[in-house]
Formats: structure tokens, C-alpha cells, sequence
């Protein structure tokens, strides 16, 4: 197994790739410039105020100032701006309050679906996985060369299905099958390959697994095509599950998963309580827009409720409880017409996605204290 320090540098890689995607790239210039248009404020001003944040206990880099839209002050007072947290410090919280022995039960997926699987848990299904490293994966198929994926894909009657990394977050790498003819894969966006082009540039000798595509609830596929998720942000102390967060990502268009840093997904805060979604926006920063209604199907959001909440509810608590010992967690649940299925459970949960969807800081009283529990003790400098 990988040494504490690498686990928490490759996520620490990957939080920033995520932060870097949301961000749309634009450079810190370009955003303040969008900021004072905004607001009115003068940039040296929010530069000022971001390095009085920066010292306080979320850390926030003034990227990730502008991303929230702290320079506002008809959105947020000051005590209100110190709650909200910075990507970096993720990993160490996340780190702090779980049992690091338990990582790869999270993070590689297939591990974690045998768990959930083995307690009645529903959980996409597998099809095959691609892997050529010489480990078991018990009665599920195993392809290792470009042969077997082709037998493979000739044998399948059900297309189409989704390929994504078995050990990788935010479904970077993701990809759909959608047929396979006279040796062509066509995958989604039109894209063709060969099985062997798709083993060497897609795969690249990593872990993919194989899997039936969920199909959403009816309600959700009057919008949304791809699968949609509800993330619940879950603290675990005392034999007691908190959910302070709820928040449903959306995929609008062709994009194949629901990722808020796929361009023009929707993101929603939701009820905790009932499932109704409060709130929808699509960007980020002075750029951010809020929805009623979907903005291509004109489908109301604001004021539904999800289906099957009681059951979703539940369903986080018995697998917060099955998770326990990593303490902070966060789940993806998708709705289906026979009920909620967990796409996958993570070792904590960036911040960026609640404080988003909610306009408002991670750190609660409620979050600080199960922190500080865990021996989380905030920046000094």
C-alpha cells in the first residue's frame, strides 16, 4: 500500500485538477476584472480582504475567494465568509478523522461495491473489468488484452455501457461504449477506436470497470439523459450519522456524467429533510447563473422533491454506519424507477461542490465541532 504522504499528494493533484476544471481556467486577472464588474470594488481592495481570509481558518486561496463570490457583501457578512473552507485543506481533515487503513475500501471501487454488494446494498452492475496487473476479481470477468475485449464486446447484448477508472475521482477518464461493429468500438461523441487503440490510449494499463448503464428515475429523465446523483456529505461520531450537506448534480447535454466541472451541468442544493431543491445555478464566480426551471427543457427544479427520499435517507445512514470508521465521507446516489442505487462512496468530499450549491460555508458550528473531535485543529499562521 502507498505511504500516508503519497495517498495524500495524488489527491491532492486531483483536488486541484478538479478546482483548476471549475474555474474554467481563466486567469486570476480576467476573474477580477469580473469580480469589480460585479461589485464595484476595487481589486486591490478583494486582494486585500482574500489575504486577511487566507490567514483565517478555512485557508482559501484568492482563487477560491473569487470562485465563491466572497468579495460581496450583500451576499456575506464577515463571519459568514470565514466558514467557507479551501480544497487544501481537505486532505488533512479528511485524513485526520478517518482510519487510514480504510482508504482502499472507498477508493477502489470494485472493493467497495463487494462490501455494499455483500449487505444487500444496490449498486451498479459490472459487467467486466479491464485489467492487466494479474489480480482476481472473484467471478466477475477479467479482459487483458485487446482480444478479450473484443470477445467481450461481440458477446454483449446490452449497450450502452460505462467505462471509468476503477481507482479514480470525478469521473476523470470516464467514457461510454456505445457499440461494437466489425471490430469498431463507437464511443460516445462519435469517437471510433480499435480495441487495442482503446486499451493503449484510453485505458493506458489501468483499472477500468465495465458497467450496465443506470437509468434514471422518470422523474429525473424528463431532464436529464446521463445518470444524475445526489451527493450527501456525512460526519460519523458516536454511532450517530449527520448529513449537514445535500446537494443533486445534474448533466445537461451530451455530457456523459454529472460532474459540475463538465460544461453546462447543473448543480442543486436540496432539503436535507424532504428532498425539495432550494436552489440551481450553472458556473461559478461572477459568472454564475440561478435557475428556476431547466434552462434547455424548461422543467421546473426549484420546489420539486426528489423521489424515494425516505428510503435514499436510509440508504446513506446504513452505509455511513457500514463506512464508519472512515468518519468523514460523502456519497453519490443515483434514482432509479426501482429506487436509490449508490454510484460510490468517498473517503471525505471536496468542499468546493456544498459550498457551491448551498452560497455558503462547509465550516458550521455543527461541522467545526465534529471536526475539532477529530483532532482537527484549525491554521494558526
Amino acid at each position: 500500500m502507498a505511504s500516508d504522504t503519497s495517498l495524500i499528494n495524488e489527491n491532492d493533484l486531483i483536488s486541484k485538477s478538479y478546482a483548476e476544471s471549475v474555474s474554467g481556467g481563466d486567469s486570476l486577472a480576467s476573474q477580477l476584472r469580473a469580480a469589480q464588474l460585479r461589485s464595484g470594488r476595487n481589486p486591490m481592495s478583494m486582494v486585500m480582504e482574500h489575504w486577511k481570509l487566507r490567514r483565517k481558518i478555512g485557508r482559501l486561496t484568492l482563487q477560491e475567494y473569487l470562485l465563491y463570490n466572497l468579495y460581496d457583501d450583500s451576499l456575506y457578512d464577515q463571519a459568514e465568509k470565514e466558514r467557507f473552507l479551501s480544497e487544501g485543506v481537505h486532505w488533512p481533515i479528511t485524513n485526520r478523522c478517518s482510519d487510514l487503513s480504510w482508504r482502499a475500501t472507498t477508493e477502489d471501487k470494485w472493493l467497495s461495491y463487494q462490501i455494499l454488494h455483500q449487505f444487500g446494498i444496490a449498486v451498479p452492475k459490472t459487467l467486466a473489468i479491464i485489467d492487466s496487473s494479474g489480480r482476481s476479481f472473484g467471478p466477475d470477468r477479467r479482459l487483458e488484452n485487446a482480444d478479450q475485449l473484443s470477445g467481450f464486446l461481440r458477446d454483449l447484448n446490452t449497450f450502452p455501457i460505462f467505462a471509468k477508472p476503477n481507482n479514480s475521482l470525478g469521473s476523470f477518464g470516464a467514457f461510454v461504449i456505445q457499440a461494437f461493429d466489425n471490430g469498431v468500438v463507437h464511443l460516445d461523441g462519435g469517437r471510433r477506436s480499435t480495441p487495442q487503440d482503446l486499451l493503449d490510449g484510453m485505458v493506458a494499463g489501468n483499472c477500468y470497470l465495465l458497467q450496465e448503464m443506470i437509468e434514471n428515475h422518470a422523474d429525473i429523465r424528463k431532464y436529464a439523459g446521463a445518470v444524475a446523483t445526489l451527493r450527501t456529505m456525512n460526519l460519523v461520531e458516536n454511532g450517530k450519522v449527520t448529513t449537514p450537506f445535500t446537494l443533486f448534480k445534474i448533466p445537461v447535454g451530451n455530457n456523459i456524467a454529472d460532474n459540475f466541472w463538465r460544461k453546462g451541468n447543473l448543480l442543486a442544493n436540496v432539503d436535507r429533510e424532504n428532498g425539495k431543491i432550494l436552489r440551481v445555478l450553472r458556473g461559478k464566480g461572477p459568472a454564475v447563473e440561478e435557475f428556476n426551471a431547466h434552462p434547455a427543457t424548461g422543467q421546473p427544479l426549484v420546489g420539486t422533491y426528489l423521489p424515494y427520499w425516505q428510503e435514499l435517507r436510509q440508504l446513506n445512514e446504513d452505509c455511513a454506519r457500514l463506512f464508519a470508521p472512515v468518519r468523514y465521507q460523502s456519497l453519490d446516489i443515483a434514482f432509479t424507477d426501482a429506487g436509490p442505487v449508490v454510484v460510490e462512496i468517498n473517503s471525505g468530499g471536496s468542499f468546493l461542490l456544498p459550498q457551491l450549491a448551498s452560497g455558503r460555508g462547509f465550516l458550521t458550528d455543527e461541522v467545526h465541532a465534529f471536526f475539532a473531535a477529530c483532532g482537527w485543529q484549525s491554521a494558526k499562521a
